[in-house]
Formats: C-alpha cells, sequence, structure tokens
C-alpha cells in the first residue's frame, strides 16, 4: 500500500505539505506553555526532546536564510517581530511529533536506503550530475553540521517521509470537485453596464437645523476627539549635538584636500564602439575615419546601424573594457581612435560631447564639510552626553533644565495615539514615533519615564498633561459634519437613482435606453472572469455582483471610485467546456490533490500534537534567542 502511495507523492511533494504545516501548526501548537522539560531541552513532545543544540542551530539556520532573503542581517528584535522564533519552535515541534510517532510505530531506514537517497539528492550532485562527496563534507560544513549529525537527522526524516505519505500520499481530487472549481474559475461572463457619478444628482444643499443636529446626534461617534497628551522631549542625537561653527576653516580645508573626489563631477563622454571580427577590416575603418570620411558610412559599411554602436554618455568608469576606456577618454573631442585590442575583438573608437571634469571650490563645499565633521565628532560624545544626562535626571533635574545645561532643545507636543494633533493633522518629526507614542501613553503627569532609543541617539520626554476623550459639541465641528451630511445625502440619492434604473431594466426597458435619459453612456466589458482584474470602469464589487446571477440578470454595486453606482447587466454566460484529465498532469488535478493531502496532513499531525502534549522550557528557549 505505501509502495502505492508513494507513486502520488514524491518526496518533494511531502516537503512542500510538511513545510505548509508549519506555518499553521507554528502558530496553534505551541500556545500553551507548561514547566517540566529538561534543562538542556527547549522542548518535549511525547517522550521526544527537542535539544538546545537542534533549536540554536535551527534558528541560527533561519535567521541566516532570512537575512539572504531580504538582503540585509536580520537583527534579534526584528526577528522576533517577524515571530521567527515561533516558526523555528513550530517546526520542530512538528518534526518531534512525527519523530515521536516514528518510534512508537517502529519505523525504520536501511543503511542502504539511507545511503541511496542521500546520494541521489540533488542538492549533493557535483558539475558531472552525480554525488559528489567533497562538496558534500563541504557543504555540511558551511551549514555547521558534521557528517554524522546530518546522517541523523536525515535517518529521522526519511521516517517522517514514510509516515506523511502514507497519511495523505495517495488522497486525490474527485472528479466532481475538480469540474466544478473548473467551472467556477474559468467562467466568463459578457457584461453591459452604465456608471452613474454623483454629478447626476446635482448640487445638494445644506442641511436645515433640525436636519443637522439629527445627524450630528446619529453620528456623534465620527467626530468624537480621541485622548490627547501634552508631551515635552529633548532628542539627543549628531543633529543635535553637531556644532559646525566650532569647526575651523583649517580643519575644513584638510577634510576638503584629503576627500577632494567626493566633490569631483567626472568627465563624460559620448562614445561610440565599433567592433570588428578582423583586424584588418578594423585598420581600413580606421584609416577611412582618419582621412575625414564620414562616421555614418563607416558604420553603414560595416553592416551595422547608430544604435548598434552607441555606448551613450558615460564616465570613465562605466566603460568595461579598460583597453577601450583608456583609448575613449584619451582622445580628442570629436575624434576617432586607431584600432583598439579589445576584449571582444578589434575596437575602433569615436568620442563626442566631451564635458570636462570639475570640481567644487573649498569656498562652495566649506559649510557643507563643516557640518560632516561636526557630525562625526558628535556622535563621539552621544554616550557621554547621554551619561551626564541620566545623572541629571537622577538627581530630579527637570527635562527643561537639562535642554539648557546641554544646549539642546525642549519640544511640546499636543498629540493623540495616531500621531495626530487635536484638529486631526499628522504631527511631523516625532523621534522614535511608535515607541514614544506607546510609552507617552502607558504613562501619566509627572511620572519619569525611560530614554527611548532612536536610530541614532535617544529621547527623554514627560507627560505635561492629559486631555481625555471627549464628544466635541456640533459648534466646534459644524462644517464637517455639513459636509458629511452632503455626502452622505448625495450618496443616497445616488443609490435610489441605480436601484430606479435597475428597475426600469426589470420591467423591460433596454440598458441603452435608459443610459439615454440619464444622459450616459453604456460601456462593455466581455470575458471578465470571477477571479480577473476588473475590466475598465468596473470595481470588483460590480464583478462580484455580475456573477451572482444568471444571463439577462441586472444588478447595482458601488463604481471604482468613490460616489460612482454602476447599473449592470450579464449580456452573456460563456462556460469553457471541462475534459476529465487521463493522468496526473493537469494543473488544477494536482492543486487540489496536494491541498487534500496538506489538509489530511495538518488534521493528523494536529491530533498526534494534541494526545502527546507538548512542553516548552521557556527559560532555556529564551537565553538562546538572547545569546543571538
Amino acid at each position: 500500500m505505501l509502495n502505492t502511495m508513494r507513486k502520488y507523492a514524491t518526496g518533494w511533494v511531502a516537503q512542500i505539505l510538511l513545510g505548509l504545516l508549519v506555518l499553521s501548526f507554528a502558530v496553534w501548537g505551541i500556545a500553551d506553555v507548561f514547566t517540566g522539560v529538561g534543562n538542556h531541552s527547549v522542548a518535549r513532545v511525547g517522550n521526544t526532546d527537542i535539544s538546545s543544540v537542534n533549536f540554536d542551530r535551527a534558528y541560527r539556520r533561519e535567521l541566516q536564510a532570512m537575512s539572504q532573503r531580504v538582503g540585509q542581517q536580520i537583527t534579534p528584535d526584528q526577528a522576533k517581530m517577524l515571530g521567527i522564533p515561533n516558526q523555528v519552535l513550530g517546526r520542530l515541534v512538528t518534526e518531534a511529533a512525527l519523530d515521536d510517532q516514528a518510534n512508537s510505530l517502529h519505523i525504520g531506514v536501511s543503511k542502504d536506503m539511507l545511503i541511496r537517497e542521500i546520494a541521489q539528492d540533488p542538492a549533493f550532485q557535483g558539475a558531472g550530475g552525480t554525488f559528489d562527496r567533497n562538496y558534500f563534507v563541504s557543504l555540511l560544513r558551511n551549514n555547521g553540521m558534521s557528517e554524522d549529525a546530518y546522517v541523523v537527522e536525515r535517518r529521522a526524516q526519511e521516517k517522517r517521509q514514510q509516515i506523511a505519505e502514507s497519511i495523505s500520499g495517495g488522497a486525490t481530487a474527485p472528479d466532481a470537485l475538480t469540474k466544478a472549481l473548473h467551472d467556477y474559475q474559468t467562467e466568463q461572463r459578457n457584461i453591459r453596464f452604465v456608471v452613474l457619478p454623483s454629478s447626476i444628482v446635482g448640487e445638494i444643499a445644506a442641511p436645515n437645523a433640525d436636519e443637522l443636529t439629527a445627524y450630528y446626534n446619529d453620528n456623534k461617534a465620527e467626530w468624537r476627539a480621541p485622548e490627547a497628551r501634552t508631551i515635552s522631549f529633548i532628542k539627543l542625537g549628531p543633529e543635535e549635538v553637531a556644532r559646525p561653527d566650532d569647526i575651523s576653516d583649517a580643519d575644513a580645508q584638510k577634510a576638503y584636500d584629503a576627500d577632494k573626489v567626493r566633490f569631483a563631477t567626472p568627465e563624460t563622454r559620448h562614445v561610440f564602439q565599433i567592433v570588428f571580427a578582423d583586424e584588418s577590416t578594423a585598420q581600413a575603418a580606421a584609416d577611412r575615419l582618419k582621412a575625414g570620411e564620414n562616421f555614418d558610412a563607416v558604420i553603414e559599411s560595416a553592416g551595422k546601424k547608430l544604435a548598434d554602436v552607441d555606448l551613450g554618455v558615460v564616465t570613465r568608469d562605466k566603460l568595461i573594457d579598460p583597453q577601450v576606456a583608456e583609448a575613449a577618454f584619451a582622445l580628442a573631442p570629436n575624434s576617432s581612435s586607431d584600432v583598439i585590442k579589445g576584449s571582444f575583438g578589434p575596437v575602433v573608437v569615436r568620442v563626442t560631447d566631451v564635458v570636462p571634469e570639475t570640481v567644487k571650490p573649498f569656498d562652495a563645499v566649506k559649510d557643507e564639510i563643516k557640518k560632516s565633521l561636526a557630525l562625526g565628532n558628535a556622535r563621539a560624545e552621544i554616550n557621554i552626553l547621554r551619561d551626564a544626562i541620566e545623572d541629571a535626571r537622577a538627581g530630579g533635574a527637570a527635562l527643561e533644565e537639562i535642554a539648557a545645561n546641554n544646549k539642546l532643545t525642549l519640544k511640546k507636543i499636543v498629540v493623540d495615539q495616531t500621531g495626530k494633533d487635536p484638529d486631526g493633522n499628522v504631527v511631523a518629526d516625532i523621534p522614535a514615533q511608535a515607541q514614544l507614542l506607546k510609552d507617552a501613553f502607558e504613562s501619566d503627569v509627572g511620572i519619569d519615564n525611560a530614554a527611548v532609543p532612536t536610530d541614532d541617539g535617544y529621547v527623554w520626554f514627560s507627560v505635561a498633561e492629559i486631555n481625555p476623550a471627549h464628544d466635541r459639541p456640533l459648534d466646534e465641528v459644524k462644517d464637517k459634519v455639513i459636509e458629511a451630511w452632503k455626502k452622505q445625502t448625495a450618496a443616497d440619492k445616488l443609490a435610489a437613482k441605480a436601484k430606479e434604473a435597475k428597475d426600469r431594466l426589470g420591467k423591460g426597458e433596454t440598458l441603452d435606453d435608459i443610459a439615454a435619459s440619464l444622459g450616459l453612456t453604456v460601456q462593455a466589458q466581455d470575458k471578465q472572469t470571477r477571479g480577473g482584474q476588473p475590466g475598465a470602469g468596473l470595481s470588483a464589487d460590480a464583478v462580484k455582483a455580475a456573477f451572482s446571477g444568471p444571463k439577462g440578470s441586472a444588478e447595482v454595486a458601488p463604481g471604482a471610485q468613490d460616489g460612482e453606482q454602476i447599473v449592470l447587466q450579464v449580456a452573456d454566460v460563456i462556460e469553457t467546456p471541462y475534459t476529465p484529465a487521463k493522468d496526473d498532469g493537469n494543473p488544477l488535478t494536482q492543486q487540489l490533490a496536494d491541498a487534500m493531502q496538506n489538509d489530511l496532513l495538518q488534521q493528523y499531525v494536529s491530533e498526534l500534537q494534541r494526545q502527546l502534549g507538548a512542553t516548552v522550557n521557556q527559560t532555556v528557549l529564551q537565553q538562546i534567542i538572547s545569546a543571538i
């Protein structure tokens, strides 16, 4: 039976299933944390331990893989925010549950089978397409794993694979389900529709006093003022500490002379390069150019077009071939070179539009240099100033006094938890905004708060005043309420017009006649599918509505733009014939089979973990995470 099932699920399929399983299992499988795990284990599932060594290796490997995917080193804090520790632990718990079951069922893997599976693994094959032992050993070493440890892990993996394939490997989708999904995905509809803009209802007059008051009372929460806090803070960073005026002209001149290339704009030239098949042909072309023959004529005789030889306006470093670069930037403007022995054959180069290198004079960049030097000096002073500020705070000094003594600026903002002021405008330049606002709204007036770290320094803050959330009176928000009432009234009138148009369709009028009476144009979208992008003028809601009824049905839906309504009619329904698959090559059949196999495996492992139970040693877990 197992061999039959193996035919339907190759090794990579089972690996995908296990990979998909980890995401859900990592979330639900270890939510509860208990005690009783050994001091050298991170977790235990049934009678199987997950050692601290295995978790440490798996966690480091996942951090490295994630860092490579995003192109920068993932920090421990970022890893926690992304949930990587729980994902790794969830995968290991899943594997441990299967390992424990494999031991209970006495599942084994023969030595010959293990050798064969490793030898046939594409990951260990060399340039010849066969197993390369040196590459195998090198790859393991680079991943911090010994050969013996890998063999042990691979044996466990093969046991898990046997369980996974025996549970779900033979699952296939019923033909009726495949047909239903095929029909759902491939059905197309031709849609005729009219877009009703908000302008069709005309100008909306302002509400009278009673209408305004009633609307305000019904929607009072829309204009409720959130809790706001007055926060005083000082920021310590290079920009705040830097003193450019303290940098002398002599020091700035020294920095300018040492790094003059920083202020230089390199020479550019428009370069044309003709590559020839042999040196004699190249020499003949070079001689013709030297004799004054037109460059275009020489290009044409070489069987090329101007676009084929145009390298564009470039700097010297943009020319890959060093021989070509040296010759091109040694030529006089509007001249051609002798034959150059280029990397890709004999070359003749022509140069036009030469723009010489320019260097900004010292006086033009003096202030920039002083600021740069001052910022560099400031970075070295930040930790010293931080300690001095912390000492002053410990001595009871107020932020105003600390700011004055250290030549820092005390700022004061009134802000809600979303970073907006009482008028709903975004407050700009809040340092470390997310953390500062979180800490400030968890604090209180008169509390001594811990410094908030920023990318390049620290922020110290205090809560000066708390303004609780409250209902704004009508007079304060009258203009906004009037605007909202007019918008809602326009939307209601537009919806009523759209419904009226739909009802007229139901009474036998044509969409063309209705559109003409409204001064609008009928639009069409043919072969629209459920999963496809809405056609021009349609919205996702309109597409959904178009598939809610049979041919000839009419529907109303919100438009693609705010304030629009769409009245549509299904002109035709196009069904794609379904042909049952004769093998497993049908992508839809395979998609359903994979989903069913994954569901079966998920259910099995979830029940297995429920029966075995999972215990986690939080102390060891946090020690490993914190040590990285």
